[in-house]
Order: C-alpha cells, then structure tokens, then sequence
C-alpha cells in the first residue's frame, strides 16, 4: 500500500492505492496531483486569471466563453441549488469575506451583520447566468461573487477517479481534508474500506465500496456554513455533524453542505426522490440517525 499526499486548494490531499507496485503508484500519484493543480488554477477565485475569477469580475452586459471544467462544475453547482431549493448556492463569496472578516477582528458583530444584509440583498438583484448547451457566462447585472469550495474539491477528485481509472488503477482512497471520502475498490481484489461515524453517545463502523462519503458540521470551524436563503451564518438546525454518500464527490461535496442546512422531514423527502444520494447519516443530541433508500424512517 503507497501513500501520498498534496497541498492545493485550501486544503490536503491524501492518495492510498493498494494492489500496484511502488513505481506505478508513485508515477499515478504526481499525474493526480498534477491533475488537482490544473483544476484549481482554472475553479479558484483567489487566483486572479482562473475562470471564477473572471466570472467575478463580470459587468453587465458582458459574456465570457468558459473552459469545460468550469462550465461543468457550474452546472452541476446550479443543480444542486435547485435540488435542495436554494440551501446550496455558490454565489456566496462576498459573504464568506465578510464573516472571514470578522473572524480576523476587522468588523465586529454589528459590522458584519450589516455588511451581510447588503450583500445579500446585491446578490438576490444580481443576474449571472450559465448558458446550459455551451461554456459561456452571461452577466445580466453585476453584485454576486461565485466560490466553489462546496463542490470544487468534490469535483477535483471525481475527475481524479477517472484519471486512475484510466491509467488502470481501481483500487484507492482519495480524501480532500477531513470533508471528503473517495473510495474505490476491485471487488474481486479488496471487498470494501472501513469508515467510521460517530457522535457523542453513538458510533458506527461501516463498509464503503466503491462509493463517496463527505460529511459537514460546526465542531471543526465553527459557524462557517452560510445559508444562502438569508445570508446569515446563523443556522437554527440542531444537527452536530452530517454525513451524505453518493456515486460522485462533487454530488457528495454539495449536498453535505446543503443538508446541514435541512430540515429532517425535507432530508427524507430529497433522499427519497434522488438517484444522487445513497444514503444520509446526521448526530442530533448525541445520538446518529442513517438513512438510506431502503430504511428511510
């Protein structure tokens, strides 16, 4: 077993592959990381020529042709929003930089409160539309600022899958941070990984194939999850940690975030109406709840 690891994207990469010699891991592994670096000069708004960047410096009026990356990711991005009714959105950058702000002691509470109520009320007048048959931008009216740290990393290991895959290695663990799991395992050769969850009363020791886990919360950052329906990082939800499987990291990656923000009774309604989920885990008062398609309760 070959273990590697990355810095990129705010975040560190961590690469287990199994099942192939040291040499063909290690060339596997600078082609991945290589991969990661690629998408996130082209996914990051804090690089000033990447395409979210652009994105968000668009006036009205303007277009703007996309890479396919960004195009896709977007797409996706705009899915999700609609799947889960606005508790994913990406246009909440300028709020992260406020509440960042106020992290650092630039603004204190009063500062920051006003600060978010004005840029959510720019953000709900402002119009920048994503042309669904072609990469391009649109920008109808300026005053929202895209971030893709809900999804980006999620996407950056999906398409590390299929580079893997490609070089014919199928036996591996892909983790972005302590938020996403990728696994992937030749059944023949590796039945399933461990993966464990836990609360504060409840633990579960569970069996992933071939699938993606990504989990959110507030015990690591504090209050950093927005609602995007309100602009306020405010959340009235009682789950201490949450956590959503799925085929695909970016579905994993978002909806993580957008079911921390969602009532239970919803939570049970998406899952039940989603091929993109296989299964959702949340800790309230101590205790875990799972929930998967065939034991939804």
């Amino acid at each position: 077993m070959e273990h590697f690891e990355h810095d990129a994207m705010a975040t560190q990469f961590t690469l287990t592959i199994e099942g192939e010699s040291k040499e063909d891991a290690e060339n596997a592994s600078l082609q991945v990381f290589q991969l990661i670096d690629q998408l996130e000069l082209q996914l990051s708004r804090f690089i000033p020529d990447s395409d979210i960047s652009r994105i968000n410096r668009m006036k009205a009026n303007e277009q703007l042709p996309i890479d396919f990356e960004t195009w896709e990711v977007m797409k996706m991005a705009i899915e999700i929003s609609q799947m889960t009714k606005g508790a994913f959105d990406i246009g909440v950058a300028r709020h992260m930089d406020i509440f960042r702000a106020s992290k650092q002691g630039i603004l204190n509470e009063f500062e920051m409160t006003k600060a978010l109520a004005n840029v959510q009320e720019e953000k709900l007048a402002a119009g920048i539309f994503i042309d669904p048959d072609k990469p391009m931008a649109y920008c109808v009216k300026e005053g929202v600022q895209f971030d893709l740290g809900g999804i980006g990393k999620g996407y950056a290991l999906d398409k590390v899958k299929l580079k893997l895959t490609h070089l014919g290695i199928d036996t591996f663990t892909l983790s972005a941070g302590d938020s996403t799991l990728l696994v992937s395992n030749n059944t023949e050769f590796k039945d399933s990984w461990q993966y464990s969850i836990a609360s504060s009363q409840d633990k579960m020791e569970l069996e992933l194939s071939n699938v993606v886990v990504s989990a959110s919360g507030t015990f690591y950052q504090g209050n950093h999850i927005f609602d995007p329906r309100t602009g306020s990082n405010q959340i009235s939800n009682s789950y201490h940690r949450l956590w959503v499987a799925c085929p695909s990291a970016a579905y994993s990656d978002a909806f993580s975030t957008a079911l921390f923000l969602t009532a239970e009774e919803e939570i049970r309604k998406i899952l039940a109406e989603s091929d993109k989920i296989i299964w959702v885990a949340y800790s309230k008062d101590g205790n875990l709840q799972f929930l998967s398609k065939n034991h939804i309760y």
